[in-house]
Parts: structure tokens; sequence; C-alpha cells
């Protein structure tokens, strides 16, 4: 199976030609996942003794840490202790409530190999992260995904939610399905995954899509992200 990657603009450097590879995760593989590969692999040893042996493998793991090694997991990843913290001169010492102690990894020279001589890639379409507005509570009605009560409290959930006050084309916007649109005048919160505000009392009676008008990341382009349910005035 190859590996998916898509092109985002590379903004440290300054050429706006410039793009950079981001690979995009197919799923997430736990110990469980693990096991089934090494079975699906043609492994004979049963999945008891497999997890058996993996559990036995990662508690020799962080005892060897404790004794303060650096761990060579068989070329898959080298772990090692590490001290976090600022200390004030050669003469202080460890205090937990200022340092911790801490683990670090890098990958191994035996994985990375394998990767790098037969990994197959395919390159997909880019997705420009956009507000993702996944929730409208009514206050005023009591109602989630609903109804929309003008003059009174709603709320959006989601993520990307936060946007620019100070730029006139962001912000929270009611739009109508019969056409037209009002802004969000008054906003108690404009935080990231939730937004507080008074829905606008000149609200007409109909049926109304509520948006999310944002530049992410400092980005140049208007991203707009939109609610699916339609709400009802």
């Amino acid at each position: 199976m190859p590996i998916h990657y898509a092109l985002f603009e590379n903004n440290v450097t300054a050429d706006p030609d410039d793009y950079a590879a981001s690979v995009q995760m197919t799923d997430t593989a736990d110990l469980d996942t693990l096991i089934r590969r090494m079975i699906e692999r043609g492994s004979t040893t049963t999945r008891a003794d497999i997890l058996a042996v993996m559990e036995d493998a990662i508690g020799a793991c962080e005892s060897m840490l404790l004794d303060g090694m650096r761990v060579n997991f068989g070329g898959l990843v080298e772990l090692f202790p590490r001290v976090r913290g600022i200390f004030n001169g050669a003469t202080d010492t460890f205090d937990p409530a200022r340092h911790s102690v801490d683990v670090g990894a890098n990958p191994g020279s035996r994985v990375r190999q394998t990767v790098r001589d037969t990994a197959s890639v395919v390159k997909d379409e880019a997705v420009k992260p956009s507000p993702n507005p996944l929730e409208y509570r009514d206050v005023g009605s009591d109602t989630t995904n609903d109804q929309v009560t003008p003059g009174n409290i709603g709320q959006l959930s989601g993520s990307r939610l936060k946007y620019d006050a100070t730029q006139a084309d962001e912000g929270i916007y009611f739009v109508a399905t019969a056409g037209g649109e009002t802004k969000v005048a008054t906003v108690q919160k404009n935080k990231p995954s939730q937004l507080v505000f008074l829905v606008p009392a000149g609200l007409l009676a109909g049926t109304y899509y509520v948006e999310v008008r944002a530049r992410i990341r400092g980005g140049t382009d208007l991203r707009i992200g939109r609610l699916d349910s339609v709400l009802t005035v």
C-alpha cells in the first residue's frame, strides 16, 4: 500500500512557488493492530504469546531507561532518557518543581533504510484547512442544529473557528437560503473550538446556513466553513 502525500505552500521559504509534502496518514496502529499485522504476515506464534513477548520487551525497555541506558530496539527506534528544565548555574541540582525526566526517541537505522528503499508514494489533492463548525446551540430555544432566536445567544462549536475581528470580511455570517446574508456584530467568545455571540436581532423569518469565514494560520486567502444543518428562524 503506498504512502499518500499532498503538497502545501512552504511558509518557511520566501519563494511563493515553494511547496512541501505532507504525508496524509491513512490510519493509526496500536499494539493490537501491530500483532494482527504480524499474524497476517505469516507468524505462527499465537496472539497471546506475541502479546506476552511484546509486553516483556516494553517492560525491559522501561527498566533500561530507568537505569539511564540508551536503548536501540532492533533498529526500529532508539530511546533515551533526558532531563528537561532550566538550571540556575553549574551548581544547581535537580528540583522536581522546576525539572522533569522524560524520554526522547529517534527512528532506528533499519526501519529508516527499509522505508527509504522500498516505499512507494501517491500524490493526493491538497485539502486546505478551513473553519469547521460542527454544532450550533441556540440558547433562546434550547435547541441544537435546529432553531435560531434573533436577539438571543448562539454558540458554535467545532475546530479552527477563531477569526481576526479586525478584518472586515472575517467573522460569523447567517446566510439565508433565499438569498442575502447578515454578519454577526457582537461576539463574546472567539476561540478555535467555540464562538459565543449575539444572534442579529434583525434576522427575518426563514431558513439559514451559518458560516465562519477566516484566514487560517496567518494565510492570505479567506476560508469558509459552513455548518451542515439548516437553521430556522
